[in-house]
């Protein structure tokens, strides 16, 4: 109770003289909510619950046994539907069983609405007692207490005194989680409780029939004729109106005693709504993380669903593996989708699945789709609480959304397409079309940065529940690695075949058309400067078109292939800028690369981290993607003021200190607890 979403509250605890150990254990709670009443001898139930009530002085009185637990939920849903009608004294909710393992099993509903609720407080109590939230006003309005001279049921003659003045209805969700066990007194004093339970109802059916015996007989299913029965029913509704809910009730009664033909005339759709009532599984993964989380077990099960391990996401998984308040799985879709070579082993829980690959889609998403039905039972596998879906074009994401949909488990979209710059008309308008439907039921999002972000905004994401999970490096060591190799700058710089007075322009990337490598060498041209030279790193089907482009333009061109990250490390120190003019790039983490090595940078606008690794003027320039003239000016700029190059470089490892991995790991954990918390 304490740990409810409503904290505006006082938890009055009445001790019926137990000769346990909890008087200690109450004392242990350090909490100025909570007033402890212990009674010198025991007085029963009834006698302690008033004693309660005289205590309190909220103006909702709340009602929980000390073997169940209340959601954390519980008190503001109900103070909610109590002040959206004044007219409302008493609100209870479903119940879900937890056996003696705690592990959540039946659920239990009682009726919903007024007239429902009558009608069942002629037979039985209409509320699970330990649910109830009760109007303060109105019980002392009118007098009202538990009777103790009722050993059992006395809840039951409560309510259906306070009916007399006022209306009650019912949550459907189950708000408290009801244990079952031997020792329970429902159980222990099944017998008595029925016999009051009797006492409480025949005094209340004979305020509206004279043969309130045949009525109730039939009403708790004993077999005998239903004339009473539906006698009580009519003067019923002559006192207070037809009620679907209270007739789909009758005739349910009706139709187990045999009299289906009555039952189908009393209410012919009663069969379909019942069975629609018994298709609705209650949903068990929020009261086992309440337990768990309860029960100081916070390890939260997290499932990733990504395309394909890459250098740049696999340590930032590896690294939220470690910790214990997650328990991680990464379900991967192929090992890569992209035609990937470079070689990653995570450190982190994962699985690959085996898909068939569907020629053709590569032309269009930019990636294979590999159809991977083997994604639902990796999910069920993980038994996750949370999942993380990267991305919304793999057969595996979309399928893996459609699960945690129909199994009501929480999504956290993890981006980073974006909107930004031309795209074709027919993905714009699938798209549009698509996305939003996947973003808005999503219980919190992840975006890589700006754009990201922004586009997630613009398809219904709230911006709240939008955290940063970055692409990006181990900062502090390529800073490092950086510090220790510039000693060796004039030797690297002439392994690669220039001399101190050059200026080498640096880019990385897979040699495509999309990363605007022609721009950039018309670029070196257009400058004009002949201290420029260009260095590209990266292999691909575009390197010996552009090896003859350089020669055609006179540009000092050296291409060096793949490189791994100590060789790359190399070539960022060497290099004097680092230029990066995809026409296409939802990130780019070469330029956290560039940027902790300490380079200035000419980036295109297309370029997704531009725009949060980027201050023009500041560190570098943004220049339009396939602008080879802003690019040149740029180049220019740069290459005849050694000094602002460096001062510009300096400033590119502060902006990119910010994008380290720590933050984004916070960010994930962040993202999935509050999804759980929703």
């Amino acid at each position: 109770m304490l740990r409810q979403t409503l904290r505006d509250l006082e938890l009055v605890v009445i001790d019926d003289a137990s000769t346990d150990d909890t008087p200690d254990a109450l004392a242990a709670v350090r909490d100025s909510r909570v007033h402890v009443e212990r009674n010198d001898r025991q007085l029963g139930l009834a006698a302690s619950l008033n004693r309660g009530l005289d205590r309190a002085s909220g103006r909702y009185l709340a009602r929980l046994d000390a073997d169940d637990v209340a959601m954390p939920e519980r008190l503001a849903l109900q103070v909610a539907r109590m002040q959206r009608e004044p007219r409302v004294a008493v609100v209870g909710s479903a119940v879900l069983d937890l056996d003696e393992g705690g592990r959540p099993g039946r659920l239990h509903r009682m009726p919903a609405g007024a007239l429902a609720v009558r009608w069942q407080a002629l037979f039985s109590s209409p509320f699970f007692h330990p649910t109830v939230l009760v109007d303060r006003e109105v019980l002392e309005r009118h007098w009202l207490r538990y009777d103790p001279a009722l050993l059992e049921s006395e809840d039951y003659d409560l309510w259906a005194r306070l009916l007399e003045h006022a209306d009650g209805d019912n949550l459907t969700e189950p708000l408290v989680l009801k244990r079952i066990h031997p020792g329970q007194a429902t159980l222990r004093r099944g017998d008595l409780q029925r016999s009051f339970q009797r006492d409480v109802a025949l005094r209340e059916i004979g305020k509206l029939t004279p043969d309130a015996e045949g009525a109730w007989r039939f009403g708790v299913g004993e077999k005998v004729r239903p004339d009473a029965f539906l006698g009580l029913l009519r003067r019923f509704e002559e006192r207070h109106g037809v009620d679907r809910g209270v007739r789909d009730a009758a005739a349910r009664r009706l139709a187990r005693a045999g009299h289906v033909a009555t039952a189908i005339r009393l209410s012919p759709t009663v069969f379909g709504r019942a069975a629609a009532r018994r298709i609705r599984r209650p949903d068990a993964q929020k009261a086992t993380s309440w337990l768990r989380e309860l029960s100081g077990d916070q390890a939260l099960r997290v499932a990733v669903v990504s395309p394909e391990p890459t250098p740049y996401r696999a340590p930032l998984f590896d690294r939220v593996s470690t910790r214990p308040d997650v328990e991680l799985t990464v379900v991967y879709a192929a090992r890569t989708v992209a035609g990937r070579t470079w070689s990653v082993e995570p450190h982190h829980p994962s699985v690959f699945l085996d898909g068939v690959r569907v020629p053709g889609v590569a032309r269009l998403l930019h990636h294979e789709y590999p159809v991977t039905p083997g994604i639902t039972r990796a999910l069920a596998a993980a038994d996750p609480q949370v999942v993380v879906v990267s991305g919304w074009s793999t057969f595996a994401s979309q399928a893996a959304v459609a699960w945690c949909r129909r199994r009501r488990i929480p999504y956290v979209l993890l981006v980073e397409s974006h909107d930004h710059g031309p795209r074709p008309g027919w993905r714009r308008a699938v798209k549009g079309t698509v996305v939003p439907r996947l973003v808005r039921p999503a219980a919190g999002a992840l975006a890589v940065g700006s754009l990201a972000r922004r586009s997630l905004e613009a398809r219904g994401a709230d911006a709240e529940r939008i955290r940063v999970f970055a692409n990006t490096i181990d900062v502090p060591a390529w800073r490092h690695r950086a510090a220790a190799l510039a000693k060796r700058r004039p030797e690297l710089r002439a392994g690669l075949g220039f001399g101190e007075e050059d200026v080498v322009v640096v880019s990385v990337g897979r040699v495509a058309a999309e990363k605007g490598f022609d721009t950039l060498i018309r670029s070196v041209a257009d400058a004009g400067d002949e201290r420029l030279a260009l260095v590209l790193a990266g292999h691909g089907p575009e390197q010996t078109r552009l090896e003859w482009l350089a020669s055609e333009l006179g540009v000092r061109l050296h291409t060096t292939g793949h490189l791994d990250s100590g060789e790359l490390a190399r070539v960022y120190v060497a290099g004097d800028v680092f230029a990066l003019l995809s026409s296409r790039e939802s990130w780019g983490v070469v330029v956290n690369e560039a940027a902790a090595s300490g380079l200035p940078l000419v980036l295109s606008d297309q370029v997704g981290a531009a725009h949060d690794l980027l201050r023009d003027g500041e560190n570098g320039f943004l220049v339009p993607a396939g602008d080879a003239a802003a690019a040149a000016r740029a180049l220019r700029r740069l290459a005849a003021d050694p000094v602002r190059r460096s001062a510009m470089g300096e400033r590119s490892q502060a902006l990119v200190g910010d994008w380290d991995y720590d933050s984004s790991v916070e960010s994930f954990v962040a993202a999935v607890h509050e999804a759980i918390a929703r």
